[in-house]
């Protein structure tokens, strides 16, 4: 047989390799181009969903400011009326918004709660077992009250100095931190008739019935209302001309945005207004 019948039948012929060739060529083209069209168009969807969350945090972040903005200029005129915990409602721009005041005290302090408290934020607030509760609680007692080299307590600068504690994490320091605030001139204990509802649930030992019944007496009776059945030694009646204003605001895309503003009523700040604002936030929340 001659080398032409080898080339043909021996083997597959040249013409025809070279073609296969060439097609395997262009498939891994074409997949190489598919992945990267596919990985455009996903980075363009992320693209837009981060502009429409950036949108809608500016949308929420400026009818959050102008509420709590509208509850402040009210708060000059009958100070003395914001001395516990209330929710207010106001109207800007035709919608319908609440704002809930409550001055720091009825917050719990990081700097001074006892360990029993603290406990008692991580269980009920936290969701985190007892026992393991009653061990971070100690934790972070010996963090906060570790004296620095002149024998100064050192205390946590920020509720989020909690992350610095072994074994309290992100996830449970998003539970519990808008429970809590960090005043190291503060008592430690509560004022409840200032108190947020989570906090009422906290005092209470998580009993929801027992903090709704005397949130409702709250807000009924104002400053006369029962609040003996929670511990004493986490209560107590002290005022504060500091206050933290949260107002809940839904936007496009049916997202709920949670605006917070930790506010200073003082006689003229710098910038010539009769509050300072000293702390910020704006974030999602679950409905």
């Amino acid at each position: 047989m001659n080398r032409l019948s080898l080339r043909r039948f021996g083997t597959v012929p040249v013409s025809l390799r070279s073609q296969g060739i060439a097609l395997i060529a262009v498939l891994w083209l074409v997949a190489a181009l598919s992945l990267i069209v596919a990985g455009l168009v996903k980075v363009t969807r992320q693209d837009a969903r981060m502009v429409g969350l950036s949108k809608q945090s500016v949308q929420a972040q400026a009818l959050g400011a102008a509420a709590i903005q509208i509850v402040l200029q009210k708060m000059q005129v009958q100070k003395e009326s914001f001395n516990r915990y209330m929710v207010l409602p106001v109207v800007f721009q035709g919608l319908s918004m609440e704002v809930a005041v409550m001055p720091m005290t009825g917050l719990i302090n990081v700097n001074g709660a006892p360990a029993a408290l603290l406990s008692q934020v991580f269980s009920v607030a936290g969701r985190v077992p007892p026992g393991v509760a009653d061990e971070l609680a100690q934790r972070a007692v010996e963090k906060r009250d570790r004296p620095d080299p002149t024998g100064q307590i050192v205390g946590f600068d920020a509720p989020e100095d909690l992350l610095q504690v072994p074994g309290i994490g992100f996830d449970l320091y998003a539970n519990i931190s808008g429970l809590l605030m960090a005043d190291k001139r503060g008592s430690g204990r509560v004022n409840a008739l200032a108190a947020p509802p989570d906090v009422l649930a906290v005092l209470s030992g998580g009993d929801l019935l027992a903090a709704r019944q005397m949130a409702q007496a709250r807000d009924a009776q104002g400053a006369t209302a029962d609040m003996t059945r929670l511990n004493p030694a986490f209560v107590d009646t002290a005022l504060s001309n500091r206050f933290r204003l949260q107002v809940s605001i839904s936007v496009d895309g049916g997202r709920q945005w949670l605006v917070t503003r930790d506010v200073a009523l003082t006689p003229t700040s710098r910038d010539g207004l009769p509050w300072r604002i000293y702390s910020a936030d704006a974030r999602i929340v679950p409905r």
